[in-house]
């Protein structure tokens, strides 16, 4: 991954390049290790409820998530706007049998707690919706890390350095302060590296936490 110059409100920072970013099974996101760097964590199912209320609800918050285009989602692509700056993609998700789909279709950002089986939110190309998501133990899926507290405003935009030392923007939403890209960290907080699993039968079968790429490619990242 290369590095791109992102303008923040203030100065010039120099973050990593993210294209749809890593994804994490249920046990990567909630390991008590901490995947999100201090001062920082993977949302509550409550938090991202905050987010769709703000964005006007569950029926239109999606649209206003998405990166316009096709170039990461697929026509026709309904209701996007991207006009709060989060930039959502299709970054697709791995199923609980290693397999992998729905890259450039749909995109889950986890949450850190299960709600009566949901487990974050869902957004799609031919939909303007943020749904609740119910994915499972073995599903793989994108982390949007939210910081515990923000002095940003509404719009005006931050950094975010990972574990593993990626450099990434942030955006102000409301009151909350997200990463405006997907998450692509490779360490927990204490500096423990998040295994990598790329065999689908070993993927099944984890009882930890897990990352891939999609597809096994690291170009999609």
């Amino acid at each position: 991954m290369g590095h791109i110059q992102a303008t923040g409100f203030y100065m010039i920072h120099t973050t990593t390049a993210i294209k749809y970013g890593l994804e994490y099974n249920w046990f990567a996101a909630t390991d008590a290790r901490n995947i999100a760097n201090t001062g920082w964590h993977v949302p509550t199912n409550a938090e991202l409820e905050t987010l769709r209320t703000y964005l006007g609800g569950g029926t239109i918050a999606g649209g206003k998530m998405k990166e316009t285009g096709t170039i990461y989602w697929g026509s026709p692509n309904t209701g996007a706007t991207n006009e709060v700056g989060f930039n959502g993609r299709g970054a697709g998700v791995r199923q609980d049998n290693g397999s992998f789909d729905s890259i450039k279709s749909s995109t889950v950002w986890a949450a850190s707690d299960d709600d009566g089986g949901i487990r974050g939110v869902a957004a799609g190309f031919n939909y303007a919706n943020l749904y609740n998501s119910y994915t499972t133990d073995n599903q793989g899926v994108s982390i949007r890390p939210l910081k515990d507290s923000t002095v940003l405003t509404h719009g005006q935009t931050g950094t975010y350095t990972g574990n593993d030392g990626k450099v990434y923007r942030t955006i102000c939403i409301g009151t909350q302060e997200w990463l405006a890209c997907n998450l692509a960290e490779t360490k927990y907080r204490n500096g423990d590296l998040i295994p990598e699993i790329t065999d689908n039968d070993e993927w099944a079968a984890l009882e930890t936490g897990a990352l891939c790429a999609y597809d096994n490619d690291w170009d999609n990242v």
